[in-house]
């Protein structure tokens, strides 16, 4: 949570800060997703460093450099120079939140809910994301930008500490037989060419591919749409404000809906829920509509969300280590992130803003079910594959 909250701010501030310095469109966009594309393509290489006994050297890693990020933002207006903080600061993103997750679900001891321990850990995550924009915009806007980022550092200086005094649970001893399987490099490289045969991580893959499609086009399309239809930027703001905040408070009763339904129901189901909720945007609708609308697609993503973390801890570690599998899902979910406003955005130009809520959720959907039904049909067993 304290490393959401921190970071959470940042696609809040920097843009109104790059601004302020002169800046243009282009430039902004480009400096802002510096970050996103580092921590994207790092999370694999973030997962491969993991290791029980490395996760608290890692992590006090990761915050060193979001850290030093916070710091030198407000300090340099230079283009290069942001592009090489922006580097820094996805490196020590992707690390941190990869490596925490495989430590958290490396914590869960045998016997307890895997559901119930994975729902309050991601609800610690969004409510952290939810309370990030808004504490550091206030303080950006009352005392300066510089004091705002200063307070992230804050934020992360607490997060280092938990780490340091925070005892962590041993991880279960099949968990650590499979970490040791996976030592070679060469026998890492082998079981990550075979990682598309697990099933069960290809789930989570597929999962968090579309979710951040979802949310990503949400966020990018839904103000392009209402804002011509009359609706106030104000109404806009309070819209995703709902969304986000309805994120957070459902995430804690996913693990009791995991309790009745399987996590591949639960996430088949959130991801239908989402992308009927989404169709709708195309319609004509009064305000209130409009946030049952994102109040229900925000609840069946928190849903969906909780399975494809709960999906993700049951991966099999002799197959597939924790810091492996938790950076592959987390890299899936970047790149959705980043593919859904691009292929949004031709969508859109072609069919309009309306029309595109009636293409592309429909759409995704139907590439979601066609990959799995693609992997249910080539699930031959040809031998147990190397651990990562």
């Amino acid at each position: 949570m304290a490393i959401s909250a921190a970071h959470g701010g940042l696609t809040t501030l920097l843009p109104p800060m790059f601004r302020q310095e002169g800046k243009g469109a282009v430039a902004i966009g480009s400096l802002v997703a510096v970050s996103s594309v580092i921590a994207l393509l790092m999370r694999l290489p973030g997962g491969l460093l993991y290791s029980p006994k490395r996760a608290r050297m890692l992590l006090l890693g990761a915050l060193a450099l979001t850290t030093a990020a916070a710091l030198m933002y407000p300090l340099t207006a230079d283009g290069g120079l942001l592009t090489a903080v922006g580097a820094v600061d996805g490196i020590g993103f992707s690390a941190a939140t990869t490596v925490n997750m495989a430590a958290m679900i490396e914590s869960i001891q045998p016997g307890e809910s895997r559901a119930q321990a994975m729902s309050f850990y991601i609800s610690g995550m969004s409510f952290g994301f939810a309370i990030s924009a808004v504490t550091w915009s206030v303080v950006a806007e009352h005392l300066g930008f510089t004091a705002a980022f200063l307070g992230m550092v804050t934020v992360y200086a607490l997060a280092g500490l938990l780490v340091v005094l925070v005892k962590r649970p041993e991880p279960e001893p099949r968990a650590r037989r499979a970490l040791a399987l996976g030592a070679t490099r060469w026998r890492r490289a082998q079981a990550l060419a075979s990682v598309v045969l697990d099933p069960v991580l290809m789930f989570t893959i597929l999962g968090a591919f579309i979710l951040g499609i979802f949310i990503s086009q949400f966020g990018t399309f839904m103000p392009l749409t209402l804002l011509p239809l009359g609706l106030s930027l104000a109404a806009v703001g309070a819209l995703r404000s709902a969304w986000s905040l309805t994120n957070a408070l459902a995430r804690p009763f996913g693990g009791a809906v995991l309790s009745l339904v399987s996590p591949r129901r639960a996430q088949n189901g959130g991801l239908v829920l989402q992308a009927a909720m989404l169709t709708m945007f195309a319609l004509p609708l009064p305000f209130a509509a409009y946030g049952l609308l994102a109040v229900t697609a925000a609840s069946g993503r928190a849903i969906c969300y909780v399975a494809n973390v709960v999906a993700l801890s049951e991966v099999d570690p002799a197959r597939v280590s924790r810091g492996v599998a938790s950076g592959i899902m987390n890299a899936a979910g970047d790149l959705g992130s980043i593919l859904g406003p691009v292929s949004g955005g031709l969508i859109a130009r072609a069919a309009g803003y309306q029309h595109f809520w009636l293409i592309s959720p429909p759409l995704y959907l139907a590439v979601y079910f066609g990959a799995l039904l693609a992997i249910g049909r080539r699930r031959q067993v040809r031998g147990a594959p190397a651990a990562v």
